[in-house]
C-alpha cells in the first residue's frame, strides 16, 4: 500500500473501499496499480490509499507471490523461494523494517547464501556493512 500515487508505473482500475489499520483507524482505497523501482523490481496489486503516510509491504501477500522473508535482528532478505536470488534487503530501525526502494542498486545484488566465505562471515557478525566494503576490506 502507498499513499503517493506518483509511485505507480500503470495504473489498473479504480478501487472501492477501505482497509482497516492496526489501529483500527481506516483508510479509503482509490486506486490499484503497479510500482515499479528499477528496471529488476516491479510489485503487482499495490493500493493506493488515501491518507497513507508510509508505504507498506504485506508479508503474506509477499509469500504468496513465491518471495520468502528471512527475519534476522539488524535486518531482513526478500529472496525469490525457488532461485534464492535476493530481490530486496530491509534494514531495521527500531522495530520496523525497511526497504529503501530508490538507494537500492540491483545490479549488484547477488545471493549470498550459497558459500560461507570469509566476507560472508564477517556479514553476519557485523550485519548493517555492505558486500562490496567487506569484499574490500578482505581483499586488503
Amino acid at each position: 500500500m502507498t499513499g503517493d500515487s506518483s509511485k505507480f508505473s500503470k495504473i489498473s482500475h479504480k478501487v472501492s473501499g477501505h482497509v482497516t489499520y492496526g489501529d483500527n483507524n481506516r483508510g479509503k482505497i482509490l486506486e490499484s496499480g503497479k510500482v515499479r523501482s528499477s528496471s529488476v523490481v516491479e510489485i503487482e496489486d499495490v493500493l493506493s490509499v488515501d491518507g497513507l503516510k508510509h508505504n507498506l509491504l504485506s508479508i503474506s501477500q509477499l509469500c504468496d507471490k513465491n518471495l520468502k522473508v528471512t527475519f534476522e535482528a539488524h535486518h531482513c532478505l526478500i529472496c525469490h523461494a525457488s532461485t534464492n536470488e535476493l530481490v530486496f534487503v530491509g534494514k531495521r530501525i527500531q522495530n520496523i523494517y525497511m526497504v529503501d526502494f530508490e538507494n537500492t542498486s540491483f545490479d549488484s545484488i547477488a545471493c549470498l547464501f550459497a558459500k560461507n566465505d570469509e566476507p560472508w562471515i564477517w556479514h553476519k557478525r557485523l550485519a548493517q556493512i555492505h558486500m562490496g566494503h567487506l569484499n574490500k576490506l578482505v581483499s586488503k
